[in-house]
């Protein structure tokens, strides 16, 4: 493996730093960005400075594709994020305490503590509005009495919120999720959001009820309270409409550098029909089709797909189909193959009966991305086992202080003909 170039990785880190404002992260703790970085969950590398950080995702790519004896032609190493502060367009806050029968708290959970709850305000990897929003919430809930959800009794009303951002048009979507144990005052909610002094604006804020057992933000009813349930974002020049449960990039000008460079590994596309698997809500899909014969966009989530749709009526994009369903079945069904695949999994990457239906077409080259490389890595092994190769590989550093990272590469066969198996 090789680093094209011969460029340092970590080339772009002073200028990254100097942009937090802050003295350096030490490992001992002593200077960091977050008062919380001893004790919340949420970022798992705060202590470390940022340079170690890329080191340490690059070393654990390369161990891994040695693991699983993957050869790569070309191998760029770890690109650094465009921004390792406030990057985060969203953000799932879960109602709790922090101590058993504390006061109420609103925040991430602790670290190594499926139970307490942190308010972690001043987070700095959220923009400010969303500590705002979630200081406004948390007195406005505390001060009516509300109780919140229990874990281990499964009682009470509290149970998330959710602040999701257009980061390149400046729109917030606030949802709070509840039970419904409690009635809510929507009016009061709403006119305490509108009167808070933020930097974006809110254009849509929801009420979902959701009575599930399941400890994640479920929907059982939704009912938008202000606005719209969607906000927009502009990406790729293209135009998007996120819904309140819709999948979607939490870092998106990385995301979108990210797959910039991902669709140049892909030229020719005019006479090519394109498969989009886990196409989320159309941004790749669409990208492509401004240079593809045509694009299909499979996706699993109903929310996405409709998403998707209306994002390319929006962006008037004709040539650009979606179909809701699961990879594999939506696969057996239709009736020819495609030119060519791009895949972007979610963490357990692609199921093998779907990747053994892919490997069956005898593409001459894919696109992956992954947000999972030890997935990534396992998939990869059988394209090799199957003719095919790694061509080229570039690690992206999307979640700074966390230990997730994404990828792209592009898988080529081996020589003419059907790959074996």
């Amino acid at each position: 493996m090789r680093q094209e170039g011969g460029k340092s990785l970590f080339a772009r880190t002073d200028s990254i730093n100097e942009s937090i404002g802050t003295a350096p992260i030490r490992r001992d703790g002593t200077e960091t960005p977050c008062p919380h970085a001893d004790r919340c969950g949420g970022c798992t590398y705060q202590t470390l400075p940022y340079e170690e950080q890329l080191r340490l995702k690059n070393a654990q790519v390369l161990e891994l594709l040695l693991q699983y004896g993957v050869i790569c032609g070309s191998y760029e190493g770890v690109r650094p994020s465009p921004r390792i502060c406030a990057y985060r367009n969203k953000m799932e806050y879960s109602f709790g305490d922090e101590e058993k029968d504390g006061p109420m708290t609103l925040g991430l959970h602790r670290k190594k503590s499926y139970m307490s709850v942190l308010n972690t305000d001043g987070c700095r990897f959220v923009p400010e509005d969303f500590n705002t929003i979630r200081r406004a919430a948390l007195s406005h809930m505390t001060d009516r009495g509300h109780s919140f959800r229990h874990k281990r009794t499964r009682r009470g009303f509290l149970r998330n919120l959710v602040i999701r951002r257009g980061e390149n048009t400046g729109e917030l979507l606030v949802n709070l999720v509840t039970t419904d144990e409690e009635t809510l005052d929507e009016q009061a909610f709403v006119e305490l959001l509108l009167n808070l002094k933020l930097n974006d604006t809110p254009v849509g804020i929801l009420h979902t009820v959701y009575c599930g057992r399941a400890d994640t933000v479920g929907c059982d009813r939704a009912k938008t309270l202000y606005g719209r349930d969607y906000y927009r974002e502009r990406m790729l020049d293209l135009e998007f409409n996120v819904n309140a449960f819709s999948f979607f990039q939490t870092n998106t000008s990385a995301v979108e550098a990210m797959f910039a460079s991902a669709l140049s590994l892909m030229p020719g596309a005019a006479e090519k029909t394109i498969f989009d698997l886990y196409c989320g809500t159309g941004a790749i899909s669409l990208a492509l089709a401004r240079t593809a014969k045509s694009v299909i966009g499979i996706e699993l989530s109903a929310d996405s797909i409709r998403a998707a749709r209306e994002n390319a009526a929006r962006n008037g994009v004709a040539n650009c189909s979606f179909l809701e369903g699961d990879a594999l079945e939506v696969l057996e069904r239709l009736p020819h193959k495609p030119d060519a695949i791009v895949a972007d999994p979610p963490r357990m990457g692609i199921h093998p009966k779907a990747l053994k239906k892919i490997i069956a077409y005898g593409l001459d080259e894919l696109l992956y991305i992954s947000c999972n490389p030890k997935t990534f890595c396992e998939n990869m092994a059988v394209f090799q086992e199957n003719g095919y190769k790694l061509d080229a590989l570039c690690v992206c550093d999307n979640f700074p202080f966390t230990k997730h990272i994404e990828l792209f590469s592009r898988i080529k066969k081996r020589g003419g003909g059907s790959p074996p198996g």
